[in-house]
């Protein structure tokens, strides 16, 4: 029997093509009872692989290669666990070689040692540079010194399936007999048959950024999974016996104890249940102004049984307390997401601003009970002080005990072909033409695209070098690319984390853990989502500003019931509002016309992909309340809000709570049972609910109709508790629009600073709230948007070619030594800055100089004097350079003739867009009849008028042979799509001209294009 032990998952990337189930399925195939997992430093695929041997009835050998610097020199060893305390040691060893900048020496080694095995690695290292005649006795002393400095240590005989390196080993055994050092056999295996090995080419060619046939990539042959047999052949029987009682001697059994949460430490030196019922209590009084009714007290009471059940009273208090210390520090936390919004011990904590029981918001729904699973607080906070929360998180607990979560971007559809291609050697046109096929589809897959894109797939069968970089995309396609961090997930332990899984360090701030998130919760670490959310960041500066300016605002006090925030949803002018922006939920608005927060609240449910099915439903029975069934007057307050339709999962719950007694848990349950399509329970649970309701005076036939609408809607329904909490959120960033536009749009603007679209967009929106957006001014404007009077002033950085780093110099030159007195002035103290030409130009463009009243034109035909006059005042100094103006006079403009449409066009070259003025603005304005922006025809329908710029024209052949025309247009606000059918192509095909700006009528049906019947062209001034 053979067992490989040095086999390299995907895990080590873009160096094997081998999945995780790839290296348990050949192992299988070839009959064998055991295998190890040896990546390069990194263990993220030990628990997926021990898991998979598991179920397979393989013995999984947990290894780790990685780098010993032994005298300065690179060499390459291997560690493999014996049992649960190797393993434990594995995990830290493989933390350390990955939290540590320098590579790990053989005494810091030492201090790993327990119940594991050492070898070397067989690898093209230093060790193999010394197995010659000449240094024989060098190599002997490290080999001597691996041995003395391990408890057990063997020598690797590695791919004896090389002629050259079979001589090599031969004498390498030799040496090792010498040094009573014992050897094995061992093949390294980076792919599972031999006709992978292009593949695995490949791989290794993304990763070193060359071309398949570029001869300095290092890439290995021959290292495919190989079968006992070959192995017999290629190793002697003695170093093929070792490999076995390595083997026989590894045998971890995965019995570790797991970690748990962290206790909190409170002041008064109680147990966390009494420290938490107390602060609840207290927190509930101040939430009610100290009038607790019994329902509220009944059901704090309730839900404080549940915790303290199942022991999850630490829980509650981390996420309490580092909210606590967020809000300390004027940091702005969401009012809740997701089902922990239904928890009342949530609420009173100041972990959600949501009262469950106003809302009607389950308890059952966040906590279960009757089936025990982790709680899940997910915390949103402004995405600009997210950090701030998570370091005091980490300094609180300490580092080795708090960690992200590592993620992994694959090589997916779009991403493989464009990495295959570039190192096949096909052409960038080529690779961009069959990428550009593949729809921007989550987790689609080159199959899916080949099965039903039938001009992908002729594409594909075209060309021989297209059959090929096909064959090797789909090989390797969803094999891990890179890794990173999972968005929000953070964990935290009692004890160090590496204890039960390994660490890496991907962001400076925190180590990240090496198992996804998928693995860590069976090992106790619970994960709390610390999100940062882009609208928290406006709601906050929305209302610092405010409050900057004498005008006291509690946004969480805010009324619910703001009538112009309510005449904006029904406009539907929602752009800049979270939630609601998208073209879709602005046609679902429209619809609604919403005059109440519980309005917002459906609207974010029904919006989703399942449930929008329900929508046609809800507008109906909304339209008609007359008409509404509700099946039994029980049932009728339930479900009397939303129409008789059941959108929230939390009405599922109490339908089968009123009609047939079963708990909220046990709801609960058939909830689950049924969006996870559960037979066996189902049946089960249909039963209970039928004889349930029957018991309960209710018909049998209504009770198997209702229960049939609870199946049809339960897959739909949506988590109340997230909708309502998201909904406040939606209302927070309406009601600032409405109330306090100046401020609002400032901050909008601020979050999508080098959006050229967003950025247009919303100065468009700005503008028709009759709010100036002022061009940039190297006098007065700022890093960022300001407000200026009634005004917004555009920032430096939003200029091309003007960075960050070149703004915030600008702007402490002018701190420093006052205003910018005139273009030469700016020019020659910006020459210091080594800001160049270009850079200046972009500021001409820009309109940030037109303050020193000289026109554009003017300014760029003086550049060339202005750069030569600042050289001349440049002198050094003590080897530091300063300006003495007083050497030469400023020389005279170079005046020039300023024509508007070039102004505009250079403007919009340096911002992505016409800020000051758009030629199309003066162009609709020239025409005396009611023509809508670009923009605003997204949301028509009908007959409608329009100006545009040509941007782009597709000829497009119909089925009559006759030529019609796809046109782009685009203005100040947006673009839009144009249909000329062949009659009217024929009749204005010399306007229909890339460039050219028309007036043009048609009509929109269902679709965002414009079906035109008539056009002129437009000539600027």
């Amino acid at each position: 029997m053979t067992t490989h032990l040095h086999v390299r998952s995907s895990y080590t990337l873009l160096n094997s093509t081998l999945r995780i189930s790839d290296i348990i399925n050949l192992a299988k195939n070839h009959n064998m009872k055991a295998v190890a997992l040896c990546d390069k430093d990194v263990m993220h695929g030990a628990m997926a692989f021990y898991h998979a041997c598991k179920k397979a009835g393989i013995k999984p050998i947990f290894g780790l290669e990685f780098v010993c610097s032994i005298e300065e020199q690179d060499v390459y060893l291997h560690a493999y666990a014996k049992d649960d305390i190797g393993y434990r040691m594995l995990l830290k060893l493989s933390s350390y070689i990955n939290t540590h900048d320098s590579k790990i020496t053989l005494e810091e080694l030492r201090h790993f040692d327990e119940q594991m095995i050492f070898t070397t690695a067989g690898a093209h290292d230093y060790l193999r540079s010394l197995n010659t005649p000449e240094k024989r006795n060098e190599l002997s002393e490290i080999l001597l010194s691996l041995k003395n400095n391990f408890q057990e240590f063997y020598l690797a005989i590695a791919m004896n399936d090389s002629n050259f390196l079979k001589q090599q080993n031969a004498s390498l055994k030799i040496t090792a007999a010498t040094l009573k050092i014992k050897t094995f056999a061992m093949s390294r295996i980076y792919f599972g048959r031999k006709e992978d090995e292009e593949a695995y080419k490949v791989l290794c060619a993304i990763d070193q950024q060359r071309t398949i046939n570029d001869m300095s990539l290092n890439a290995e042959s021959d290292r495919y999974f190989r079968s006992p047999e070959e192995m017999k052949q290629l190793y002697d029987e003695e170093d093929l016996a070792m490999s076995e009682k390595i083997a026989d001697s590894c045998n971890v059994k995965m019995n570790i104890n797991k970690v748990n949460l962290p206790v909190f430490k409170n002041r008064y030196d109680v147990d966390s249940q009494t420290y938490l019922t107390s602060l609840c209590k207290q927190g509930l009084k101040k939430r009610l102004d100290g009038k607790v009714t019994n329902e509220y007290a009944e059901r704090l009471n309730y839900e404080l049984s549940v915790i303290a059940k199942m022991g999850y009273a630490d829980y509650f208090l981390i996420v309490y307390d580092f909210i606590r210390f967020a809000k300390s520090k004027d940091i702005y936390v969401g009012p809740g997401r997701g089902s922990a919004a239904g928890s009342l011990i949530s609420y009173c904590l100041g972990i959600t601003h949501v009262d469950p029981i106003q809302y009607d918001l389950l308890f059952e729904r966040f906590l279960n009970p009757e089936r025990i699973s982790m709680p899940d607080i997910d915390v949103d906070f402004p995405d600009n002080r997210r950090d701030e929360v998570i370091e005091y998180v980490a300094q609180l607990y300490g580092r080795d005990h708090v960690a992200h979560i590592v993620t992994f971007g694959t090589l997916a559809a779009k991403q493989v072909l464009r990495d295959v291609g570039r190192v096949l050697g096909v052409s960038l046109s080529e690779v961009d033409m069959l990428s550009k096929m593949v729809p921007h589809v989550l987790k689609i897959n080159l199959d899916s695209v080949y099965k039903t894109n039938k001009k992908f797939s002729e594409a594909i069968e075209a060309k021989k070098e297209f059959r090929r970089l096909f064959k090797i995309a789909r090989q390797i396609e969803g094999l891990p690319r890179h890794i990173s961090t999972h968005a929000a997930g953070i964990v935290l332990s009692d004890r160090d984390i590496d204890d039960v899984c390994p660490l890496i360090e991907i962001e400076e701030d925190l180590y990240s853990t090496q198992y996804t998130m998928d693995y860590l919760e069976e090992l106790g670490l619970i994960k709390i989502d610390f999100l940062g959310l882009r609208n928290l960041t406006i709601i906050d500066e929305v209302c610092t500003h405010i409050k900057r300016h004498g005008q006291p605002i509690d946004i969480m006090k805010i009324p619910l019931d703001d009538s112009k925030t309510f005449k904006m949803l029904q406009d539907v002018d929602t752009v800049g509002v979270f939630q609601l922006e998208s073209e879709g939920m602005k046609n679902l608005l429209r619809q609604m016309q919403v005059t109440d927060f519980e309005g917002i609240v459906a609207a974010i449910a029904l919006f989703r992909p399942g449930p929008m099915e329900n929508i046609p439903l809800y507008l109906k029975n909304k339209n008609n309340p007359s008409n509404i069934d509700y099946l039994h007057p029980s049932l009728k307050p339930l479900l009397e809000t939303t129409y008789g339709v059941m959108i929230y999962q939390e009405q599922i719950m109490q339908v089968t709570q009123i009609m047939a007694n079963f708990s909220l848990g046990k709801a609960d349950i058939l909830r689950k049972a049924i969006s996870k399509k559960i037979p066996g329970e189902l049946e089960k649970l249909q039963k209970d609910f039928i004889e349930g309701s029957i018991k309960n005076g209710y018909t049998k036939e209504l009770a198997e109709k209702v229960y049939d609408l609870i199946l049809k809607f339960a897959g739909y329904g949506f988590n109340r508790s997230h909708s309502v909490a998201y909904g406040l959120v939606a209302y927070q960033l309406a009601y600032l629009k409405a109330n306090y536009p100046l401020s609002f749009f400032a901050s909008v603007l601020n979050s999508v600073i080098g959006s050229e679209t967003k950025s247009s967009e919303y100065i468009f929106e700005a503008k028709k709230r009759d709010i100036k957006v002022l061009p940039p001014d190297v006098n007065l404007s700022e890093n960022e948007y300001v407000i200026d009077g009634n005004s917004l002033r555009f920032p430096l950085v939003g200029i091309k070619n003007i960075g960050t780093a070149m703004s915030l110099s600008l702007l402490k030159e002018r701190e420093e030594h006052g205003l910018y007195s005139d273009f030469f002035d700016f020019v020659a103290r910006a020459n210091l800055m080594k800001i160049t030409s270009k850079g200046i130009e972009s500021l001409i463009d820009a309109g940030a100089m037109d303050s020193f009243k000289i026109n554009r034109a003017s300014l760029r035909a003086s550049l060339e004097d202005a750069m030569r006059y600042a050289s001349l005042v440049r002198v050094n100094d003590n080897g530091e350079s300063q300006l003495n103006l007083d050497i030469v006079s400023k020389p005279p403009y170079v005046m020039a003739k300023e024509m508007s449409h070039e102004r505009s066009f250079r403007e919009k070259q340096v911002l992505g867009f016409y800020l000051s003025a758009h030629p199309i603005t003066k162009l609709r304005e020239s025409i005396n009849k009611d023509v809508l922006g670009l923009i605003q025809l997204h949301n028509h329908k009908g007959f409608a008028r329009l100006v545009g710029f040509i941007e782009k024209c597709k000829q497009h052949r119909t089925k009559n042979g006759e030529i019609m025309m796809f046109v782009v247009v685009s203005d100040e606000t947006s673009k839009f799509d144009l249909v000329c059918m062949p009659n009217v192509y024929r009749m204005y095909q010399d306007i229909l001209v890339r460039g050219n700006y028309i007036y043009a009528e048609g009509n929109i049906k269902d679709r965002p294009s414009c079906l035109v019947n008539k056009i002129e062209k437009l000539e600027l001034e």
